[in-house]
């Protein structure tokens, strides 16, 4: 089929196809969700036991640990087990790998851990599964704030109201309030009635329990109808509670709650503060699920909040303090501003080349071009469609628009080949509006005006031949599809290796592959029937521009010096090559790269077993160093007593002179010397980070914390190295009671019986439920508080017997004095620490190196052992891989030229190219200080299906010319000089489109600078060369060819 023949004889047809197509995507992009990057994080799932009594750490590990860690690790697609044992909590995280269902992931996983259900102890409470990590950042932090109201009003609210109905957004995993104190009712019970009455305290909280009951007893059948028969005893009010009988004495007297508590209903000690800029708050930290959107969870969370704000009352101000969204957002629309400022750049290129615009005006132009770079985002709109006019009103600058129309088609048609194929194709992760897939757009809109321009190039040499115009518009194009298919081709050929690199990868940039072969096909068509058609229906002014004249000159002064001294050149790009080799190895390596956020968190660590005001009045100085930091916008401070958090936000980029990392490292020295806190920074990251983490592994934990605090202490000495940490709390301070089990069997006590007794008189057990305007309260007993003070007090605890005896603690136990673990970390089933630090600017690789270094003189003892964990792995892992797609890469595009030349030598000569952009693509990433990264190497997967489209233009007209002519030097000198416009047309054009995306220095940026300074850098060089070296090679090849031919004969 002849398409531009058709296009030409069908316009109207051919109009209304594009039409349709176009309809298409403009209703896919309003449909495709957008992220920051694609979700290719590993699923989580996490489960959390707490369990009733406060067993130690030590038992948790065995009893509730390990019994969960063996029905689980078999789960389908588990990448790694973390779990950590505290004092009454089990907490284990299962990440999976990228790509997993997680919805049938979290399903398994109910299956296995309900067979080790029953054998958890009878004090572990229903466990909470949900698709989350509880150290993730929150994606939404709420915060309610009122001028009337008290803290423990507004969580009243808070609790049951919001925080119920925020759960209902779905995506939303977990919401942890804190602020205020949290409403119970309180049964503090005096421990001289106990006595005098001979009342166990686990005897009234049974009794309480057994009082406040509606149950179904049973039923009667009469001949027309069925009666229920239901004991209602359920209490009503707290005076009910207070009427409850508990016992009698032998004279016949009735004690009642009352006689022997006090009952109110009150609120618990507070569990923590809650602060924005100083001010007490509630806060709500909203995490979603991890699989998740995060700006469609964050949206239903906004949503959400402005319908509870009618509900509640109007005196309570319900505000966002910080949203992961807006990040997102802004990052996302930096990246379409740099995508539609490129598309300005690549008009004002093609109206360079085409426009036929005289010498003296091309300095404009060339202005404009670095003007355009600068100009605010609210002016690019206004731009870009005043010189849609100019283009279409000057009649010399509407080729321009015949070139330019293909930009606009092909993305708008890519996004509803984008929607089409996630509603037909099944992936694990499906195309997005994100960062991999725009930056595919980006390089697109460069390159998808190339075939454009081939096309109409050669339509426009057709005509100055002397065709009429429709007629070299249907030969200019049929001429020019072998060249563009193969050209296109290439460029979509590169991606097919991608099956062979590791998951997380192939489907992190799965996006790029996808939009560039979409937009590079839709192109394709473009060229092959939009630009022919409109060809021959407008009016193209005849003559040459004459800005490229003096290079024409230029060129032939080149090419004719390179064939008289090809030896030397060739032996200078090859010392080049293997120069650029050497300086590689000094580039930094990393994996994902970090990002620019105005966001970062302040950790306060206190010692093990520090009381809640003792950690407040150590937030409180951190947040007055925060009030003097002019880049500070605002602050949420989370108080607990151990581990407190200081959430800080900045003001925009624009508006700072510090980055992020200077402010962290201008308050360290400050916050140094408040003591006794353990003070470090850790910059939000949505992708990417900026931490290095080693995990130590070992049995014993004494051993491990002292190789450890010994790994800390030369990390911490490492330049550039900040806030080196262990990340596991010191034993907290405790009081054993080793009970005597002779003494308490004398007395029928087991040690579970005594312990159970002193949790409910120390801490207080939940004795039921009080139903109250439609929600439940805890009713919690334990004794009076002057009774629990002292360690005195704890020696002097009353314990009854069955039969009614006092017997006191210091009878039946003895009392050690000593630390406690306060939590055992386990990864897949071993126990382990964690070390970590911030590298900041470090590249990855360097990094490890610095460590491996710093830790190489600690002798370890046998079977225990570190690995670099966090990201290394993974970046080592790909670069392997790398190495193995670039030779596939070379022999496919090996493949398809050998194809299209029908030669086994000629790929050769055109593959060189390849050798050139990446002398360009290393030199651009040294020169700007860019690591390579997934980012970068990406880029020079590209790079090489890219710069070989060049080759194949100028290859495929020397043959045509060496057809008729059989000198060599003149023909490969005269091709070179043809295709001299379209090559650098072309090349302009994909690095106009890359050049605002290179210099952006916008929130999110640094996740797509690497890629666009790769293909950049290795243009420049590669295209010159193309241009002066590929004639050369040429030469010299067809020389030896038919100098071999020769001899044979």
């Amino acid at each position: 089929m002849n398409l531009p023949k058709l296009a030409i004889t069908r316009p109207i047809s051919t109009a209304m196809a594009f039409l349709a197509l176009i309809l298409v995507g403009l209703i896919s992009l309003s449909r495709l969700p957008v992220e920051l990057s694609p979700n290719v994080s590993l699923g989580e799932i996490s489960i959390i036991i707490y369990i009733r009594g406060g067993i130690p750490p030590t038992e948790v590990e065995s009893m509730v640990i390990k019994p969960i860690e063996e029905a689980l690790f078999t789960v389908s697609y588990l990448e790694t087990m973390l779990s950590i044992s505290k004092e009454g909590e089990a907490t284990i995280v299962l990440s999976f790998k990228p790509g997993t269902d997680m919805n049938f992931a979290a399903l398994e996983v109910r299956e296995k851990f309900a067979k080790v259900r029953n054998k958890l102890p009878e004090q572990a409470e229903k466990p909470i599964i949900a698709q989350f990590k509880k150290s993730d950042y929150p994606i939404v932090i709420l915060a309610a704030t009122s001028k009337r109201k008290t803290t423990e009003q507004i969580r009243k609210v808070v609790d049951e109201i919001i925080k119920e109905r925020l759960k209902r957004v779905t995506g939303v995993a977990n919401i942890e309030v804190v602020g205020g104190r949290e409403r119970k009712i309180l049964v503090e019970v005096d421990q001289r009635a106990l006595v005098k009455y001979s009342l166990p305290l686990q005897r009234v909280i049974n009794i309480l329990g057994l009082n406040n009951l509606n149950l179904l007893s049973g039923e009667i059948n009469r001949v027309k109808d069925k009666y229920l028969i239901r004991t209602i005893g359920e209490f009503k009010s707290v005076d009910d509670i207070k009427k409850t009988v508990i016992s009698t004495t032998p004279e016949g007297s009735i004690v009642r709650l009352e006689d022997i508590a006090q009952v109110r209903d009150s609120y618990l000690e507070p569990k923590g503060y809650a602060r924005i800029n100083v001010k007490p708050i509630v806060s709500l930290r909203v995490q979603k699920e991890s699989t998740g959107n995060t700006i469609q969870i964050a949206e239903g969370v906004t949503k959400e909040v402005e319908k509870i704000k009618r509900i509640i009352p109007p005196d309570i101000d319900l505000m966002e303090t910080s949203n992961q969204a807006d990040f997102i957002k802004k990052s996302i629309n930096n990246l379409k501003d740099s995508l539609l400022k490129g598309a300005i750049l690549i008009m004002l290129t093609l109206a360079f080349f085409l426009g036929r615009i005289k010498k003296e005006h091309s300095i404009y132009v060339l202005l404009l071009l670095v003007g355009i770079l600068f100009v605010p985002t609210k002016l690019v709109y206004i731009l870009l469609l005043g010189f849609v006019i100019v283009f279409l009103i000057k009649k010399s600058l509407r080729p321009i628009m015949i070139v330019a129309v293909s930009i606009p088609i092909s993305v708008i048609i890519t996004f509803g080949l984008m929607e089409l194929s996630n509603a037909f194709l099944t992936r694990a992760v499906p195309l997005t509006i994100n960062y991999i897939t725009m930056f595919g757009l980006a390089l697109g809109v460069g390159m998808l005006v190339d075939n454009s321009i081939v096309v109409f190039e050669n339509i426009l040499k057709k005509n100055e031949e002397g065709e009429p115009i429709e007629k070299a518009a249907i030969l200019g194009a049929t001429e020019m599809n072998i060249v563009i298919i193969a050209s296109t081709l290439t460029t979509i050929i590169v991606f097919l290796p991608m099956m062979f690199v590791g998951q997380e990868m192939r489907l992190l940039y799965s996006g790029v592959a996808w939009t560039v072969t979409f937009s590079l096909i839709v192109s394709l068509f473009v060229a092959l029937t939009v630009v022919p058609l409109l060809s021959s229906r407008v009016a193209i002014v005849k003559g040459k521009t004459e800005i490229l004249s003096p290079l024409y000159n230029i060129q032939r002064a080149i090419i004719a010096f390179v064939l008289k001294k090809k030896v030397w050149i060739f032996l200078f790009v090859i010392v080049a090559f293997v120069g650029t080799l050497i300086l590689s190895k000094r580039i930094g390596k990393e994996y994902l790269g970090t990002t620019e956020q105005n966001k970062f968190t302040v950790f306060i660590e206190m010692p093990t077993g520090a009381k809640l005001e003792v950690s407040d009045k150590v937030v409180k100085q951190v947040e007055k160093l925060l009030n003097e930091v002019p880049e500070v916008e605002k602050f949420t401070a989370i108080v607990e007593p151990w581990s407190s958090k200081v959430y800080v936000e900045l003001v925009a980029i624009a508006e700072r002179k510090r980055t992020v990392a200077e402010v962290m490292e201008s308050l360290r020295p400050k916050v140094g010397r408040i003591k006794p806190a353990f003070i470090y920074f850790e910059e939000q990251q949505e992708v990417g980070t900026k931490e290095i983490i080693l995990d130590v592994f070992g049995y014993d934990y004494d051993v491990l914390r002292e190789l450890a605090i010994s790994m800390a202490t030369r990390l911490g000495s490492v330049p550039k190295f900040s806030d080196t940490k262990i990340r596991m709390r010191e034993g907290r301070p405790e009081l054993g009671l080793k009970i005597d089990k002779k003494k308490a069997a004398q007395f029928d006590f087991t040690v579970s019986d005594i312990a159970t007794d002193v949790h409910a008189q120390m801490r207080g057990l939940r004795a039921t439920l009080f139903h109250t305007e439609g929600r439940e309260v805890e009713t919690i007993a334990r004794l009076e508080e002057k009774y629990r003070r002292t360690f005195k007090d704890v020696h002097k605890l009353a314990l009854i017997s069955l039969e009614g005896d006092n017997v006191l603690m210091d009878q039946v136990a003895e009392f050690k004095y000593g630390l406690g673990p306060s939590e055992i970390w386990r990864k897949d089933r071993s126990r382990m620490i964690q070390v970590s630090s911030n590298i900041a600017d470090i590249p990855l690789s360097k990094a490890a190196e610095q460590i491996k270094e710093a830790l190489n003189d600690i002798k370890f003892p046998e079977n225990y052992f570190y690995r670099l964990g966090g990201n290394y792995p993974t970046m080592i892992k790909t670069q392997k891989e790398f190495a193995v797609i670039i030779w596939v890469i070379l022999i496919l595009i090996y493949i398809v030229l050998a194809s299209l030349f029908e030669s086994y030598y000629q790929p050769f000569i055109i593959m060189g190219t390849v050798l050139m952009a990446s002398i360009g693509a290393v030199l651009a990433l040294f020169i700007t200080g860019t690591s390579i990264g997934m980012g970068a190497l990406i880029g020079m997967m590209m790079l090489a299906g890219i710069v070989v489209n060049n080759g194949i233009i100028l290859v495929d007209h020397i043959n045509i010319l060496h057809i008729s002519n059989k000198n060599l030097p003149q023909i490969v000198a005269q091709a070179a000089n043809d295709r001299l416009r379209p090559v650098i047309m072309t090349t302009a054009t994909t690095i106009m489109g890359l050049l605002p995306m290179a210099l952006d220095t916008s929130e999110g940026s640094n996740l797509w600078k690497p890629l666009a300074i790769t293909v950049i850098g290795g243009m420049l060089v590669a295209t010159p060369l193309t241009l002066f070296l590929v004639p050369a090679i040429y030469s010299t090849v067809e020389s030896i060819k038919t100098a071999i031919t020769r001899k044979l004969q």
